[in-house]
């Protein structure tokens, strides 16, 4: 009765426009999505120590991939999220290829949990150090000779594959706009490519919740699966169309419900009318569902292919050496800006201290024959007044002896 219940609840999901995931174009965007890789959120604090934490954890403690913030985020988002390398893809999807062939489905936990995870699973403990050189170190202790890359394939539109619900939902409880999340709970392929292995991540939204009313009318609740995240982490939009209600009727046959209308509508309680109140549409977490690819979609997968790991590790620069560079590189502009100064300066301050000299020196010399002159004159003063004293004096008698009495 239960599983009839949850089948006839999907039903009744109906399915709006799809809403898309951009790809993250600011750096505050792009270390978001590295930080909820590597976490599983995205964490506080300045862009600079978000960054040297991320950094210490992928590169090692105290190492970087670069000088200058933008290139280091750049590096990480390309290194950790998404890579445009098909024979080199990011640790995430690597860490994805891991997990399906060890365990047949992948994980949503943090980077470093779900690689602690698998050096226990192969070795018996994790290990300790840069996250990309432990997971190359995984790669070659598990796959030996072979490795796996990223193929481009086109993924089939109406390709119908089950899911679960990772939470409650319930005309009683929601609201329109929450979030719904959903697991992809088998592999869906084109060829040998493996494009959305189990254990991939959805989202959708609830679009319309109705609470039950008189006369049994049932409470409705409809919810929009608007897409899921590829191997590579691609946005493959989906929607709960035909071809899954198809397969959900189906199934539900098989449990034996006999009607569509009871299918949609659910356990309604007719008697007594107006005094009997239907029941809210409820979908515990863990309820299978079916959807289906809106469109024909051009994306990635993983395949196995020949050939020992070739996971490169991208060379590190120490955290302090950048900033050495970075430090030099601008002293060193400044340089220049100084030693062009000098010439120009001393041929200025030569000019002016020409200009100086010789304006002190012509006041000084100046100086100097006011002085002579001075000098000169007090000279002739001096012989003037000997001159007229010894006149004066040949005039009168000049006395031998002065004699005083005392009388």
């Amino acid at each position: 009765m239960i599983k009839k219940a949850i089948l006839a609840a999907g039903i009744s999901l109906l399915c709006l426009a799809p809403v898309y995931a951009e790809e993250p174009a600011t750096l505050t965007d792009r270390i978001d999505r590295v930080d909820e890789v590597i976490y599983g959120s995205a964490q506080d604090g300045s862009l600079i120590s978000r960054v040297d934490n991320a950094d210490n954890l992928i590169y090692g403690t105290g190492n970087s991939s670069a000088s200058g913030l933008d290139n280091r985020i750049t590096n990480l988002y390309t290194d950790v999220v998404k890579s445009d390398n098909d024979a080199q893809p990011s640790i995430a999807t690597r860490v994805n290829a891991m997990e399906y062939y060890l365990t047949d489905e992948i994980k949503s936990d943090s980077l470093k949990t779900r690689i602690g995870d698998l050096e226990t699973k192969v070795y018996g403990a994790e290990k300790k150090g840069a996250l990309d050189q432990r997971l190359a170190n995984l790669e070659k202790s598990v796959y030996g000779d072979q490795h796996y890359e990223m193929k481009t394939v086109e993924l089939p539109a109406n390709t119908v594959f089950k899911i679960s619900l990772n939470d409650d939902v319930s005309s009683k409880t929601n609201q329109v706009g929450d979030p719904v999340t959903f697991t992809v709970q088998e592999d869906v392929s084109v060829g040998n490519v493996l494009v959305l292995p189990k254990g991939s991540q959805g989202s959708g939204v609830v679009t319309k919740v109705s609470r039950p009313k008189s006369f049994g009318r049932s409470g409705a609740l409809d919810v929009s699966f608007d897409q899921v995240f590829s191997v590579d982490d691609e946005v493959i939009p989906t929607v709960l169309g035909p071809e899954a209600k198809e397969k959900l009727k189906m199934e539900a046959a098989a449990v034996g419900a006999s009607t569509i209308g009871a299918l949609a509508l659910g356990p309604i309680g007719l008697v007594g009318g107006f005094f009997v109140k239907g029941k809210d549409v409820s979908l515990p977490a863990g309820s299978t569902l079916y959807i289906e690819t809106q469109e024909a979609v051009t994306t990635k997968g993983l395949e196995l292919t020949n050939g020992a790991p070739n996971a490169v590790i991208r060379k590190r620069v120490v955290r302090s050496a950048a900033a050495t560079e970075e430090t030099t590189a601008a002293a060193s502009d400044n340089e220049v800006k100084e030693t062009a100064l000098p010439a120009e300066a001393e041929k200025k301050a030569g000019a002016e201290v020409k200009e100086k000299a010789e304006a002190k020196a012509e006041e000084s010399a100046s100086a100097m024959n006011e002085k002579a002159k001075a000098e000169l004159e007090s000279v002739r003063e001096k012989d003037t007044e000997k001159d007229a004293a010894k006149a004066a004096g040949s005039s009168e008698e000049t006395p031998s002896v002065v004699i005083v009495r005392n009388d």
